[in-house]
């Protein structure tokens, strides 16, 4: 039997009670030689039957797992003198790891390390790994003092900095796509590939994330990270991409070579001003993005790179596209045919979809496209790990690959950083909700 301890930091939060809990159940349920320890820190006075109410919610507890509750405030480091003695008596001896995970705001994550550092020592009978969850700062400077902080106190080894969209079924099978299939590694490249889009649409606005969106923006919060990530995979270049060291190297190059020529538009959904006038009335904060990236590998060049994401939307989806370049067609009956497309949905389904031009029965022998989909679930029959489920198991595992270094961030923060350099000459464009996004180009500015 493996004992773990899973300590977080920010215990009361909504990524603990909707993704972190349940996570921890599933891998506790499918693993019978696994116990985990769950210890929530929290600012809140709670006892421990409170906490578990509040997790759980009416879910049972499946056997070895427990969850216990400190209420301390590393803002007031007094209150943390007695977490060590919480830890140890949580595990009464039996931890094979401890994983701490920072579900707090990233000003927090350096006194988070330094309060883990002062209390709990570490020793051969166990492990200890910080998961820390994005936004890492709000720039290349912040990062960068974020990460010597970390740095301070930890090694590279035991940080796991977490991208969840990484851990999405669709986005981590990229490469067993690409690799596996001589059908498509044999185009990927711009000779046969137009255009790759990356979007993440949502129906939903802000909602109660006013405070932190406003500071942050569409291109922070999705663009720098999730989008960057996934692009990083598609155009990496590597011919044993799950080997530690050629694979992040491969990711890093892929990032490094993006450029922005400043072709961007952006926008902000109608009402938008209304939720956040008592924080920063008149907000210029971009709720859409859509801009294009080019790539100095040759392998790209003259390859469209599009990402685009927004909230209040038309519909919720997020998906990669890639379309290849069309072709003449001598023997086809009319010129009706159009290019090919390979689209991986990461939500609401997990769909592949391959579009192609076939001719229909009947005397015209007319040309249509036609979709070739696969249904994961539908053809396995199972559910796919939900994300925070494989962010645990990897870390436990001590497999890095779901995660970013330090220089991954250090170069997308740079990219990202020229990109928000370019809308300080602009204002978005106010769209309307149930839209697609604003028109073309950032004139008009707000006329709410």
């Amino acid at each position: 039997m493996q004992h773990y301890t899973l300590i977080i930091f920010g215990g009361t939060g909504d990524l603990t009670r909707r993704k972190l809990i349940p996570a921890v159940r599933e891998l506790v349920r499918k693993d019978p030689e696994m116990a985990v320890s769950v210890l929530g820190i929290g600012r809140t006075p709670l006892s421990g039957n409170d906490y578990k109410t509040l997790l759980l919610q009416g879910e049972d507890l499946p056997p070895r797992m427990t969850i216990h509750y400190y209420t301390g405030n590393v803002m007031e480091p007094d209150s943390m003198a007695g977490l060590r003695e919480k830890i140890e008596s949580v595990e009464s001896g039996m931890p094979a790891g401890r994983i701490f995970y920072l579900a707090t705001s990233y000003k927090l994550f350096g006194r988070i390390a330094k309060c883990i550092r002062s209390c709990c020592t570490e020793n051969d009978k166990f492990f200890t790994r910080i998961i820390a969850e994005k936004p890492f700062g709000s720039d290349r400077k912040s990062f960068n003092r974020l990460n010597e902080e970390l740095k301070t106190h930890f090694t590279e080894s035991q940080i796991y900095r977490a991208d969840h969209y990484l851990a999405k079924g669709t986005v981590d099978n990229i490469l067993r796509t690409r690799f596996s299939n001589p059908l498509f590694e044999s185009v990927w490249n711009s000779g046969f590939i137009s255009r790759i889009t990356i979007a993440v649409e949502e129906k939903l606005g802000v909602a109660n994330r006013t405070g932190y969106y406003d500071q942050t923006g569409a291109i922070k919060d999705m663009v720098q990270n999730h989008l960057l990530q996934t692009l990083s995979l598609i155009l990496m270049n590597t011919t044993r991409p799950l080997e530690e060291s050629s694979f992040r190297q491969a990711k890093i190059n892929a990032i490094d070579n993006l450029y922005f020529d400043h072709e961007i538009r952006t926008g902000q959904y109608r009402g938008y001003l209304d939720e956040v006038q008592n924080i920063n009335p008149g907000s210029e904060t971009e709720t859409f993005a859509e801009l294009k990236l080019h790539s100095r590998d040759p392998r790209w060049k003259g390859t469209g790179i599009v990402l685009r994401t927004g909230k209040k939307l038309k519909k919720r989806q997020a998906y990669i596209e890639i379309e290849f370049r069309g072709t003449s067609c001598s023997v086809c009956p009319e010129p009706g045919h159009v290019s090919n497309k390979l689209i991986l949905h990461i939500q609401p389904l997990q769909n592949v979809e391959l579009t192609i031009n076939t001719t229909l029965p009947g005397e015209k022998a007319e040309l249509k496209p036609v979709k070739m989909t696969f249904c994961p679930t539908c053809e396995f029959r199972s559910n796919t790990p939900e994300a925070y489920e494989m962010i645990l198991k990897e870390c436990l595992r001590g497999n890095k690959r779901l995660f970013m270094n330090a220089e991954e961030l250090d170069i997308a923060w740079r990219l990202t950083d020229s990109i928000l350099e370019d809308l300080k000459e602009r204002k978005p464009v106010i769209y309307e909700p149930g839209s697609t996004g604003p028109a073309d180009g950032n004139a008009g500015g707000q006329d709410q």
